[in-house]
């Protein structure tokens, strides 16, 4: 038999996501749905965590175990999907809202505008994923990974996003989104392999409205340091990572999650802030970003694209607000653009002088054109 003379390349796959409320959290995804496209700059494979096992010891009659002795099972497993894409206008606030499971939306004339938060008046509760509650949430996705042969196509039902990082690249001067979808639905009937999937995908907004990336650009940029008011800064780079810690719970007649576990023992959000080591920001006395580290003291964090109002006015506000406690404090002095102060982060709850909780721990507001609970 000779070899193929076709080799496909990263252009030919495709990945597409419909959203589900929870309380559809055991159907399986349809194969004739019309997937919204994400704009992935890479597509990986799924990766199947099965239940097997080996081990049979007994009256082999050499050293090697036999075929025979080996077990695997997909009833019980799980699925894994890793992604990257430019985060734009049009999804960022559904992305995000999905891997916190909170969000609330206002319509406000032509633009919608979206809260993501963890306050000591609105903390982040435990979704039920077999109801939906509001505004979206609880919420799952569908996934339709497209590849090039006829019958190729794979179906993978009821995904949370496990984790997600929101990275504002000044380099590539986009925000982008990288993550990974969970789903307990490891078996045939959940996880759907050799599908046709209809080839009338949907685009994540109206075609009337054009793509808008989301820049990774501050109007403002404040942060406050050793005792100090918050003060403004020259940022180079910043991230944040989201973690749910979500897992499978039971197992169903076709050995399917029954529900999910959601953030046990808690959500973790981290991240990484790098600054200009300038006047404002050094290790000098009311100034010192490495005393607060020695001290254990936690600062606010605030970044703005727009003047902070998040009204109707334009489309593409955005406020972040967050409590940050450093988990470190590294120089780097050998740039050639000047001396850089990174402070990687996780966000915490502040509290009062009693130890109750009081205040902002994190924080997103976002002004769109798009209801990102119908979507």
């Amino acid at each position: 038999m000779a070899v193929s003379g076709k080799v496909y390349s990263k252009s030919d796959f495709s990945v597409g996501i419909i959203n589900k409320g929870a309380s559809a959290f055991s159907t399986v995804a349809a194969a004739g749905a019309a997937y919204k496209l994400l704009p992935v700059i890479n597509v990986s494979s799924p990766v199947l965590n099965l239940i097997e096992s080996g081990e049979i010891r007994s009256n082999n009659t050499g050293m090697i175990e036999t075929d025979k002795d080996q077990f695997r099972s997909a009833k019980g497993g799980f699925v894994t999907f890793d992604f990257e894409v430019p985060a734009e206008r049009n999804f960022i606030v559904r992305m995000l809202s999905n891997v916190l499971q909170d969000h609330t939306e206002n319509v406000s004339g032509t633009y919608e505008l979206h809260t993501i938060q963890a306050t000591s008046g609105a903390a982040l509760v435990r979704p039920d994923f077999t109801t939906d509650i509001g505004s979206g949430i609880p919420s799952l996705f569908d996934i339709g990974l497209y590849y090039p042969g006829s019958s190729e196509d794979i179906l993978i039902s009821s995904a949370v996003l496990q984790t997600l990082t929101m990275n504002f690249d000044m380099s590539d001067g986009r925000c982008l989104l990288s993550g990974t979808f969970y789903s307990g639905f490891a078996s045939s009937a959940g996880f759907v392999t050799e599908a046709n999937i209809s080839t009338a995908v949907d685009v994540i907004a109206a075609s009337a409205s054009p793509v808008v990336p989301v820049e990774s650009y501050f109007d403002l940029k404040q942060l406050d340091v050793d005792g100090q008011s918050l003060s403004d800064m020259v940022v180079t780079a910043v991230s944040f990572t989201f973690e749910n810690n979500v897992a499978r719970v039971g197992r169903d007649s076709n050995g399917d999650a029954e529900a999910y576990s959601f953030g046990i023992p808690s959500v973790n959000i981290t991240g990484e802030i790098s600054l200009m080591y300038d006047a404002n920001f050094s290790f000098v006395a009311t100034k010192n970003i490495l005393q607060d580290f020695l001290d254990g003291n936690t600062a606010t964090l605030k970044l703005q694209q727009g003047d902070g109002t998040i009204d109707a006015a334009e489309a593409g506000e955005m406020n972040i607000e967050c409590e940050i406690y450093s988990t470190a404090v590294n120089l780097d002095a050998s740039g050639d653009t000047g001396a850089v102060i990174t402070i990687p982060f996780k966000v915490v709850q502040p509290t009062d002088v009693n130890g109750d909780a009081s205040g902002t721990a994190f924080k997103f507001e976002y002004n769109d054109s798009y209801g990102s609970s119908t979507w």
